[in-house]
């Protein structure tokens, strides 16, 4: 597995859990977007299954699940099919550990139907039977489905500790500043994808000066990619919000700052959450809000 940065303090708490004897049969990590969850998760399983330093995906007794699209470039989901397969494949007896591991990634994209299905399983474990999931807006998620887990909090890694990481990335310092060691290491992975996502979001900052035109191209643009672009959307909150820390705004300007963030956030929701066209969205938020 990839080389996990930060999350040190959660890292040896799941391994004293494993190492102590397990009192919970479900477990949630959460936090933003690109800061290693899917790692810290898959180390957990590993060490659940008796693999030390081992990659658990492809082991009999461990069962991966992450959202598909129904059609491309669709919206991922979890569909109630795929978590009934959660129940098959715990009700089996461990053919090579003491456990039998279920990890579902972005679990915050199961549908209604799903978490329901979930909810059943979580409520009769079995004994030999270890569900975790991994979600990013954990709000997404029941209430009931969340109350049946052990939460394991993730929050985004300190700038040194990346820059340590991945000294010579070839990024600006606004991207170690986001605390998201995922971002980074695809700067590194693929840098022709990464400089033009780069761009993308330079446009983003200066796009109340770009004119009508050049914002429908964006929009355009961006529209065609909605996970991408409301992940790229978070990355420009994060940039206009240390700009109010660190210039000096009058309470005017201020205000107007705080409604154009809500507008933002608020478009990032729509473009996740519901099944509204991309396009349109995006639309609004350049040409009626900036």
């Amino acid at each position: 597995m990839t080389d996990i940065i930060g999350h040190a303090r959660q890292r040896a708490f799941l391994r004293k859990l494993t190492e102590g004897g397990l009192s919970h049969h479900a477990f949630l990590l959460s936090g933003p977007e690109g800061i290693g969850k899917r790692l810290v998760a898959l180390e957990f399983a590993a060490s659940l299954l008796g693999l030390s330093g081992g990659d658990p995906v492809g082991r009999q007794d461990f069962l991966f699940l992450s959202p598909v699209a129904k059609k491309e470039g669709g919206k991922r989901s979890h569909s109630v099919e795929s978590i009934r397969e959660v129940a098959t494949f715990l009700s089996r007896f461990p053919a090579e550990s003491a456990r039998r591991v279920v990890m579902i990634d972005d679990a915050d994209r199961m549908t209604e139907s799903a978490q329901n299905a979930l909810l059943k399983t979580l409520e009769e474990p079995s004994s030999t039977a270890v569900i975790i999931l991994v979600a990013t807006r954990i709000g997404a998620l029941r209430d009931t489905v969340v109350s049946r887990t052990f939460r394991v909090p993730m929050s985004v890694v300190p700038e040194a500790e990346i820059r340590e990481a991945v000294p010579e990335a070839g990024v600006e310092q606004f991207f170690y500043a986001l605390g998201r060691p995922g971002i980074v290491v695809s700067a590194t992975a693929d840098p022709e994808a990464f400089a033009k996502r780069r761009e993308r979001l330079r446009s983003l900052f200066r796009i109340s000066s770009l004119p009508f035109s050049e914002r429908i191209d964006l929009s355009e643009e961006l529209a065609s990619s909605p996970v991408q672009t409301a992940e790229l959307f978070e990355w420009w909150v994060t940039g206009l919000r240390n700009t109010r820390r660190e210039d000096a705004f009058s309470p005017r300007r201020a205000v107007g700052l705080y409604g154009i963030l809500d507008e933002i956030e608020r478009t990032i929701r729509a473009i996740r959450d519901t099944n509204g066209n991309a396009r349109l969205l995006i639309d609004r938020l350049f040409l009626t809000v900036l």
